[in-house]
């Protein structure tokens, strides 16, 4: 994909997405790593000198005041999204927020409606929306490669190490196994099936007062279901399984970037697709942001903000459940 011209980027944050977000961006063809923002000025330098960016800043508000910066990609922890993406927008820039857009619907619904009334573009950062094996899991979808889709088995769980201070098990960091890996598979659920009518979730709180896993079976229209799991205290196989009234898709680990997927027909063979990355995986993404930009859109046509909106609603209930408050 060619574009209509290069693209500035600001990173606000310097962690390990950051890290690999700015090797995708030196990797495509009209991205610039411009600046860097971290609150630790040393990692700040550090990324700069390696990614080869023009500026470095230690404050997020110097960065949104450049006015070099066409776009900013918020890698920071998810309890900053909020005030980060209203301070990115006030300030006139587009925005490519990671996953999870924020801790909840009520701030989701505002980024978005602040996005509207600036006339920006902004975008929740969910990469798998955009690689390819995704795209041609679709394409055969609406092809009727397994008939009408009714069921879709998603998992996403490995064993971290249990730091109360660290982002994932804090609770003031917007830890917790839903908000941080739980967001895929109910991505996927959402994309395939629109919003649930019902949602059943067993969950495990733990010391730190997050989520540590949840076990979540959903109801939608037309009557498909599906059955999620995220954890972040024990390993899961990484697997999804899309069922059709005629044949199933299986897309292998690790799923949420995954290379390969078994197409399972209806009395025919089974069919291998495959799709190496480029780079990493994050080139998708940020070839879909600029295209937006080029095109003067302000969401996505894949990763709407309805999708964002009903994905974040999703979590809300299967939180609340839980008895995490939103």
């Amino acid at each position: 994909m060619i574009m209509k011209r290069s693209y500035r980027w600001g990173i606000l944050g310097a962690g390990r997405i950051a890290e690999k977000f700015c090797t995708a961006l030196c990797f495509t063809e009209g991205a610039e790593v411009y600046a860097i923002a971290s609150r630790d000025p040393g990692r700040a330098r550090q990324y700069a000198g390696q990614f080869r960016a023009t500026k470095w800043y230690d404050s997020y508000e110097a960065l949104v005041k450049d006015d070099n910066v066409d776009i900013v990609y918020i890698a920071t922890p998810h309890a900053f999204h909020f005030e980060q993406v209203m301070l990115c927008l006030d300030h006139h820039k587009p925005v490519l927020c990671e996953k999870p857009m924020s801790l909840n619907y009520v701030q989701t619904s505002a980024m978005i409606a602040r996005a509207t009334e600036k006339e920006l573009f902004l975008m929740e950062g969910i990469w798998t929306r955009f690689m390819p094996f995704l795209e041609k899991m679709l394409d055969l979808i609406r092809q009727d490669a397994i008939g009408i889709p009714l069921y879709v088995n998603a998992d996403f769980g490995f064993a971290a190490p249990k730091n109360a201070e660290g982002r994932l098990f804090n609770s003031a960091l917007g830890g917790g196994a839903v908000l941080d890996i739980g967001v895929y598979c109910i991505f996927l659920s959402t994309l395939l099936f629109g919003q649930p009518v019902a949602i059943q979730s067993f969950s495990q709180i733990g010391e730190t007062g997050v989520d540590e896993y949840a076990n979540m079976i959903m109801q939608f229209n037309e009557g498909t279901t599906a059955h999620l799991l995220a954890s972040l205290v024990f390993s899961t196989a990484l697997e999804v399984e899309v069922i059709g009234s005629k044949g199933r898709i299986k897309v292998h680990c690790p799923w949420y970037k995954a290379t390969e997927f078994t197409l399972y027909p209806p009395g025919g063979q089974p069919e291998v697709f495959s799709f190496p990355h480029a780079c990493n995986g994050f080139e998708y993404e940020i070839a879909e942001v600029m295209q937006c930009l080029d095109k003067g859109f302000l969401q996505s046509q894949k990763m709407t903000h309805a999708l964002s909106l009903s994905i974040s609603k999703t979590m809300d209930a299967v939180l609340l459940q839980a008895g995490v408050p939103r």
